[in-house]
Order: structure tokens, then C-alpha cells, then sequence
């Protein structure tokens, strides 16, 4: 599994562990939308740097980031 989602897994609270070789996850719905809502976060953060505040392609991210009910 990616380190980085892993650690974003337990962020939300998900439990991971290992399955004999493969990883496992235990997530519920909370956790599953927490885990949702932080990957989201984090793609804002990355695209950040791309986009010009202000710009048509910010407030586009945005728009998008309300679509799914993410607070900036």
C-alpha cells in the first residue's frame, strides 16, 4: 500500500493492518468519508501550486471542492 495512503487512512481512523502478505483496512462510513474528504484536501494541495489564486482555474477547483462538500 502507498505510505501516503496509509497514512491517510489512519488519519480517518481507518484500521490497517496486514492480511497474511497484503495490507487490510477495517473503515466504516465515517471513516470512508473522513479518508474521501482528506484525499481531496491533499489533491487541493498539490494543485495548489499549479493555479493562480484568483484565476478561472482556482475558482473552478473550488467549485469542485464544494461539489463534494470539502471546506477549503
Amino acid at each position: 500500500m502507498n505510505p501516503r495512503i496509509r497514512e491517510l487512512l489512519e488519519q480517518a481512523k481507518a484500521e490497517c493492518f496486514q492480511f497474511g502478505s497484503k495490507p487490510a483496512i477495517t473503515v466504516g462510513y465515517d471513516e470512508l468519508e473522513k479518508f474521501a474528504e482528506l484525499v481531496a484536501k491533499e489533491y487541493v494541495e498539490i494543485c495548489r501550486d499549479m493555479f493562480i489564486v484568483g484565476s478561472v482555474s482556482w475558482n473552478l477547483l473550488n467549485e469542485k471542492l464544494e461539489h463534494f462538500g470539502v471546506d477549503k
